[in-house]
């Protein structure tokens, strides 16, 4: 089985309305349209997204384009999902270098999530997509950046959690193997980026 894991679009930091569970800013949805281009060339079979709005946003281009509807899946979901404001890597590193440190030395707590639990759900999320398809499957899967690096983590056999920084809207490409091992295809795909097409200020 191939598994696309795909990071959500750049969220608006600012949105007031929705601090803790943003929508996606015009950037981000270009990311989100710019991904629909690059994956509705192949053949998907089924889309999976976090329940968190961002990344739901980000895999409607898609899911629009080729028909498929999207499941929900809770263990796909990042960290902070029950935090009162989204903050980026760039505004955590804005802090300062203290309040850097202190969240790369335990992000998921940093993040009100709990290490094990996390890591936990995570691998069982992507043990039941691997359950519940087959060999010739391919998945796409619209998620955040703590759960990529928990699935690269375990592929590559590293301790902790924070070893990679996947960009808004990148892509990394994973295959499954019979012995339940995960294979590493690409990490951190961005080049899809370059050929968007522009989307008009919509003012938020």
């Amino acid at each position: 089985m191939k598994i696309i894991l795909v990071r959500h679009g750049r969220p608006d930091e600012n949105d007031s309305a929705n601090p803790g569970d943003p929508p996606l800013n015009n950037d981000g949805r270009r990311q989100a349209g710019a991904i629909a281009d690059l994956l509705s060339l192949e053949t998907i079979d089924r889309i999976v997204a976090s329940p968190l709005r961002r990344a739901r946003q980000t895999a409607e281009p898609l899911a629009q384009r080729i028909g498929r509807r999207i499941d929900v899946v809770d263990g796909w979901a990042e960290a902070d999902r029950f935090g009162a404001r989204y903050r980026s890597t760039e505004t955590l590193r804005g802090l300062g270098q203290e309040e850097w440190k202190r969240f790369l030395t335990d992000p998921i707590r940093y993040l009100g999530g709990d290490p094990n639990r996390f890591q936990a759900e995570v691998l069982g999320a992507l043990k039941t997509i691997a359950a519940e398809g087959h060999t010739t499957q391919k998945v796409a899967i619209f998620t955040h950046g703590m759960p990529i690096n928990v699935v690269l983590s375990r592929a590559l056999a590293l301790n902790g959690f924070v070893h990679f920084l996947p960009g808004y809207g990148s892509v990394t490409r994973l295959r499954l193997r019979s012995d339940g091992g995960i294979g590493i295809i690409s990490i951190n795909e961005s080049a899809h980026h370059a050929l968007a097409t522009p989307i008009a200020s919509t003012g938020s």
